[in-house]
């Protein structure tokens, strides 16, 4: 599945760091193009006016030809989760996922904080992404906030509660996953 593009992209930033080395959009856009091909200036510029939200490989490719790290091209946070050490190490999911010998779907639920990872699994992590075990672990902690309270919303309201199907004139019975 295709993604939606970068959520914590700045295009504010890409537009500093472009001028900040003096690079034209054109060029800026030929040179991550070695890493990134079918990118133009065009497509820059969109990014830069905040019309337009690149991929995670495209963000890592202007990230490589501006010579600065994804997370300058990213807004600044307090806290990271998980997804977003992520990004920041400009790796997709699927990939992350593949790397620590999980399906992408485990690896999804663990970033949302649907599933709590093992302390030596962290470890793994954070070898992979290239970051300390500290902030890795904080990351989860911080991404295990919302998913607490979506599952206590759940746990209150029951497992069935919602999920009734309704067709025009009829009631369906509630249904199982």
């Amino acid at each position: 599945m295709a993604g939606r593009g970068v959520a914590d992209f700045a295009p504010a930033s890409l537009l500093s760091e472009r001028t900040g080395v003096d690079l034209s959009r054109e060029e800026l856009a030929r040179s991550a193009s070695r890493y990134e091909p079918c990118l133009s200036a065009a497509h820059v510029g969109l990014y830069e006016l905040g019309l337009r939200v690149p991929q995670l490989s495209t963000l890592a490719a202007l990230a490589r030809a501006l010579g600065v790290e994804v997370r300058a091209l990213l807004v600044p946070v307090e806290i990271e989760d998980l997804a977003r050490l992520r990004v920041e190490a400009g790796v997709r999911q699927r990939d992350l996922a593949r790397s620590l010998g999980l399906a992408q779907a485990r690896w999804s639920r663990i970033e949302r904080g649907l599933l709590a990872p093992e302390p030596d699994f962290l470890r793994t992590v954070a070898e992979t992404l290239g970051r300390p075990v500290e902030v890795v672990a904080r990351s989860a902690l911080h991404t295990r906030r919302p998913a607490s309270a979506a599952l206590a919303r759940h746990k209150r309201r029951g497992p069935r509660a919602g999920r009734e199907m309704t067709m025009p004139g009829r009631r369906l019975a509630a249904y199982a996953p």
